[in-house]
């Protein structure tokens, strides 16, 4: 087997199993005790991380295109001949869509529903932004996170599976974006079950929207938004100031 070969294998077992390991044990120490500095340092590993991992995805899968869907005249074929499903899951992607950026806009100018998910967000505050230089991290952690992941997951993690980048596995189109999405469900371990679950069922959206629109823009700016939305639904500055100043100053996050 070719050498290249190998590192790709390698590099893909270290993404899908070695990373979310070492994430969900250095985020243990920030779920102990958080602060705006510990948080603000989080923000720069991760986003150093992220671009680091998708600048090697990008080396390894050339000359292979990563931002095309695998496959893709082939799967536009399958779905012009059946025109009921491309209708049924493109309706069902814009509603999923809506929905979830519905959320964002509406916590942005109704503050008790801000509230009531501020009180859902609790098990995440380890991460979530306070102060102002936080939120300005957060956009950048935000278009890292949506240029970087999809390039590793909808780009790269896909196509290894579906056998486009010379993996001995090959599971089709299909295949490779269940396991993909399942993958970067694991890969927010960090989060809890809850944000494996989350992020599970967002990575089947976006890879979905892959699916149908053949590449991954429209993936990475919905991924963009998802993320930033963040700062509309949690203002704890605004809304709760004798919390925001313990998570500013430190504390045990989970603090009632």
């Amino acid at each position: 087997m070719h050498i290249a070969t190998w590192i790709g294998h390698l590099f893909t077992v270290s993404l899908l199993v070695v990373v979310p390991i070492v994430e969900v044990r250095y985020d243990r120490r920030l779920k102990l005790f958080t602060s705006s500095e510990r948080r603000t340092t989080w923000y720069r590993l991760n986003i150093l991380v992220l671009c680091v991992l998708a600048a090697a995805a990008l080396a390894l899968a050339y000359p292979v295109n990563i931002f095309v869907l695998a496959n893709q005249g082939s799967v536009a074929a399958w779905l012009g001949a059946h025109p009921a499903v491309f209708l049924g899951a493109t309706a069902m992607a814009v509603a999923c869509t809506a929905v979830t950026l519905t959320q964002g806009f509406k916590a942005a100018v109704d503050r008790p529903f801000r509230s009531r998910i501020a009180k859902a967000m609790r098990s995440m505050r380890f991460m979530l932004p306070v102060t102002r230089r936080e939120r300005q991290w957060w956009i950048l952690v935000s278009l890292a996170a949506g240029v970087c992941e999809e390039i590793l997951y909808r780009g790269f993690v896909t196509q290894y599976f579906s056998g486009s980048l010379g993996a001995t596995i090959s599971l089709g189109t299909v295949g490779a974006w269940l396991t993909a999405s399942l993958f970067f469900g694991l890969a927010h371990a960090y989060q809890g079950v809850n944000g494996i679950v989350r992020s599970g069922l967002a990575g089947l959206l976006l890879g979905a929207i892959v699916i149908l629109s053949g590449g991954l823009l429209i993936p990475i700016a919905l991924h963009f938004l998802f993320d930033l939305q963040v700062l509309w639904m949690y203002r704890p500055m605004a809304d709760e100031p004798d919390t925001a100043v313990q998570l500013i100053e430190g504390c045990e996050p989970s603090m009632p």
